[in-house]
C-alpha cells in the first residue's frame, strides 16, 4: 500500500506512475464551469492541484477543494487517496449520499486503504444506520484486524445494538492484541470495563466483578469502576470486598448517597456501629436505597411501629436482600416472637450460604441456634459451611446434631462417609450402617460403604459391597466407575474394561469413565488405537482437563509417537501449573518420553521434579540408573 509521506515522496511516486502509463484515461469527472479548460497532463500540475485542493479543505473552502481534486483525479495517479478527500469533502458539506459514492469508489481503487471505511462508518453514525456503521466496520477489520481503535468502536456499537456476543469479542480482540504489542492503558481499561457489562447484562455477575477488578487495577482513579464494583459486590453479598471499594470511592471522591447506603447496609449486617452514621446520610438517596436506608435507621432507633411495615414491604418486593430479614429479626426478638426472629435469620442464612458467604452464614446460624436449639436445618448448614471449608470434624459434630433432632438415612451415610475421609472405618461402619438398617432397599449406604472398605486397601468387601448397591439400583455410571476401581486393584482388568463400558453405557456423557478407560488400556499396552479415541473423547467433553491431557500424551508415548507424546504431556503440565496441582506422574511421564528420544538430561530433571513431589522408589530407580550411566 502507498503512503503518503511528504511531498517529495508524493512527486518521486507520481512521476514514476506517469513514466509507466503516460496515456491517461479520462475518468469523466469535471467540475461543472463553463469556463472549464481541462489542465496540461503534467505530473506537476497533478501534484497542484492535488496540494491546492487538500489547502481548501484546511481552510474550510470544501466546494473549491472538490473543483480542484476533480481535475487531479482526471489524472488517474493515487486515486483511492483522491476520491477519499473528495468524499470527506462533501461530507463535510453534509453531501451524504455523494460522500458515500466517493468513499467507495475509494475503496474499489484500493480495498486495503482504511480511511473511507472510517469516513463510512461516520456517515452512517450521522444518518443514524448504525446497523451499517458496524457492517462497515466488520469489513475494515478483516482486511487490517490489527486497527485497535476499530476494534474499540466497532465494539461500543454492538454494545450499543446489545449485540453482546460480538461486542464481547471486539474487547477481547483489544486484549488479545495488548498481548502481543503495546497498547495504552486506556483501550485495555475500557476493554475489561465494557466486558464487564456485557457479564453483568447476562446475569454472570461474578465475571462482571473479576473484569471490574483488572480495569480498576489499570486506572485506580475510575469512579464509575468503583462504584460499579461496590454495588455488585453487595449484590453478591461480598461484604467484605463491598465495603473495601466503597471506602475507596469515599476516600477518593468524596459523598455519594448511594454508596453511603451500601455501607450502612453492610456496618448493619455486621452489627457495627458506624451503621448508624451512614444510613442517616443516605436517607437522601432515592429508590430502594433510600427506603431501605430508612428502614434500618428506623429500627436501630427502635422505632418498631415505623420500621416493621416498611421493613415487610421492602421484603415483600426484594426478597433477596439480606439486611432487611435481618432487621425484621431483631425487631421480632424485641417483642419476643422468637418464632418470626429464627425464621428471619435462617432465610438470611441460606441466601448467605448460596452465595458462597460462609463467614455471615455461619454467624446467622449460630443466632438461629441461640434462639432456637431444637431446628435441625440450623445445625444441617453449620455442618455443610464447615465441611465446604474442609472442616470435617466440626462438620461431623452439627450433622450427628440434625440426625439427633431428624433421623436421616442420608445424613447418617453422609457421616459415615466423612469418618471415613478421616480413616476412622469403625464409626464410618457404625453410621453406613445405622442407613441400611433404617432402609434396607436404599442401594446409596452400600455402595459408600463400598468406598470406605476401599479407603481401608479391603478391595474384596468393597467390590461385593458396591455390587450389593448395583443389584439395588442397575443403571448408576458412578457405582460401575467405583466397582471398576476396585477390580483394577484386585488386577482384575478384564473385569474392570466390562464395569467401565457398562459406565459408559449408562452415562456417555462422562468424561471421567472416558479417560479411566483410556489410560487403562494405555498403561496396559492394549487397544492403543481405542485408548486414544477414549481419551479425546473425555477432553473433547473436558478440554483443559490436565489429568486428560496427561492420559493423551501417555497413550502417544505407547504407540510410539514421541513428539506428539512430548507436546501433549508438555500442555498437561502447562495446565495443572495453571491450577495449582502439579502431578509427579506427569513429571514421571514427560521423564520417559526424555530417555526415550535420548535427552537424559532433561529426563533425569522430570524424574526428580516428581520424586521431590512424591518420593516413589520405581522414580528413584530410573534417577540412580541415569547417574550410573
Amino acid at each position: 500500500m502507498i503512503r503518503l509521506v511528504n511531498n517529495k515522496g508524493l512527486l518521486f511516486i507520481l512521476s514514476a506512475l506517469l513514466l509507466i502509463n503516460c496515456a491517461t484515461a479520462d475518468t469523466g469527472i469535471k467540475p461543472d464551469n463553463p469556463g472549464y479548460i481541462e489542465p496540461e497532463r503534467d505530473i506537476y500540475n497533478s501534484w497542484s492541484l492535488y496540494s491546492k485542493g487538500l489547502g481548501y479543505m484546511s481552510a474550510g473552502d470544501y466546494n473549491s477543494a472538490i473543483k480542484y481534486l476533480m481535475d487531479a483525479a482526471t489524472f488517474r495517479q493515487e486515486l483511492h487517496r483522491v476520491y477519499y478527500h473528495i468524499a470527506e469533502s462533501h461530507y463535510l458539506l453534509k453531501n451524504y449520499e455523494t460522500a458515500v459514492s466517493f468513499s467507495e469508489l475509494a475503496i474499489k481503487e484500493d480495498n486495503l486503504y482504511s480511511k473511507p471505511y472510517l469516513l463510512l462508518n461516520r456517515i452512517y453514525l450521522d444518518l443514524n444506520n448504525t446497523k451499517k456503521a458496524v457492517d462497515i466496520l466488520e469489513k475494515l477489520i478483516d482486511i487490517h484486524p490489527e486497527i485497535l481503535n476499530v476494534h474499540y468502536t466497532l465494539g461500543l456499537l454492538n454494545y450499543k445494538l446489545r449485540n453482546y456476543d460480538k461486542a464481547i469479542v471486539s474487547f477481547r480482540n483489544i486484549l488479545e492484541i495488548s498481548n502481543v504489542v503495546p497498547v495504552e492503558d486506556y483501550y485495555k481499561e475500557k476493554a475489561y470495563y465494557y466486558i464487564a457489562r456485557i457479564y453483568y447484562h447476562k446475569n454472570l455477575i461474578d465475571r462482571a466483578v473479576e473484569h471490574l477488578k483488572l480495569a480498576i487495577e489499570i486506572n485506580p482513579d475510575n469512579s464509575v469502576v468503583l462504584y460499579l464494583l461496590s454495588n455488585m459486590l453487595i449484590e453478591t453479598y461480598k461484604f467484605s470486598e463491598a465495603k473495601q471499594y466503597s471506602l475507596q470511592y469515599i476516600n477518593m471522591f468524596g459523598m455519594n448517597h448511594v454508596i453511603y447506603a451500601n455501607l450502612g447496609r453492610i456496618f448493619y449486617i455486621e452489627d457495627k456501629p458506624q451503621a448508624d452514621r451512614f444510613l442517616r446520610e443516605a436517607m437522601y438517596s432515592e429508590g430502594i436505597y433510600k427506603d431501605l436506608s430508612n428502614a434500618l435507621y428506623l429500627e436501630l432507633l427502635h422505632k418498631d411501629s415505623e420500621a416493621e411495615p416498611l421493613l415487610r414491604g421492602i421484603v415483600s418486593s426484594n426478597p433477596l436482600l439480606l439486611s432487611p430479614h435481618i432487621a425484621l429479626a431483631r425487631l421480632s426478638l424485641r417483642k419476643n416472637d422468637k418464632k418470626t426472629a429464627s425464621s428471619e435469620l435462617f432465610t438470611a442464612g441460606i441466601m448467605s450460604y448460596k452465595a458462597g458467604q460462609y463467614e455471615v452464614a455461619r454467624s446467622l446460624f449460630t443466632k438461629v441456634i441461640s434462639i432456637n436449639d431444637d431446628i435441625p436445618e440450623a445445625y444441617f448448614y453449620l455442618g455443610k459451611i464447615y465441611e465446604d471449608n474442609q472442616k470435617k470434624n466440626l462438620a461431623i459434630i452439627y450433622y450427628k446434631k440434625t440426625n439427633k433432632l431428624k433421623p436421616n438415612s442420608e445424613i447418617q451415610i453422609h457421616i459415615g462417609y466423612l469418618y471415613s475421609l478421616l480413616n476412622n472405618f469403625e464409626d464410618a461402619t457404625e453410621y453406613i450402617d445405622m442407613a441400611i438398617l433404617e432402609d434396607p432397599e436404599n442401594s446409596k449406604p452400600y455402595f459408600f460403604k463400598g468406598l470406605a472398605f476401599s479407603r481401608n486397601n479391603n478391595y474384596i468387601e468393597a467390590e461385593k459391597l458396591i455390587k450389593k448397591a448395583i443389584e439395588l439400583k442397575s443403571s448408576d455410571d458412578t457405582y460401575y466407575f467405583y466397582l471398576a476401581t476396585v477390580q483394577e486393584k484386585q488386577n482384575k482388568i478384564d473385569d474392570t474394561i466390562k464395569s467401565l463400558r457398562k459406565a459408559i453405557e449408562y452415562n456417555p456423557e462422562n468424561a471421567m469413565v472416558y479417560n479411566y478407560l483410556g489410560y487403562l488400556f494405555a498403561d496396559y499396552n492394549i487397544n492403543l488405537d481405542e485408548s486414544v479415541t477414549l481419551i479425546q473423547k473425555a477432553l473433547s467433553l473436558s478440554p483443559s482437563n490436565g489429568a486428560y491431557l496427561d492420559s493423551l500424551g501417555w497413550a502417544y508415548y505407547k504407540k510410539g509417537d514421541l513428539k506428539l507424546a512430548l507436546k501433549k504431556l508438555l500442555l498437561a503440565e502447562k495446565q495443572l501449573d495453571k491450577e495449582e496441582s502439579p502431578d509427579p506422574v506427569v513429571y514421571d511421564h514427560i521423564g520417559d518420553v526424555y530417555n526415550k528420544i535420548g535427552e537424559k538430561g532433561k529426563a533425569l530433571k522430570y524424574w526428580e521434579k516428581s520424586n521431590k513431589l512424591k518420593n516413589d522408589s520405581k522414580i528413584q530407580e530410573k534417577i540412580n540408573e541415569s547417574f550410573e550411566k
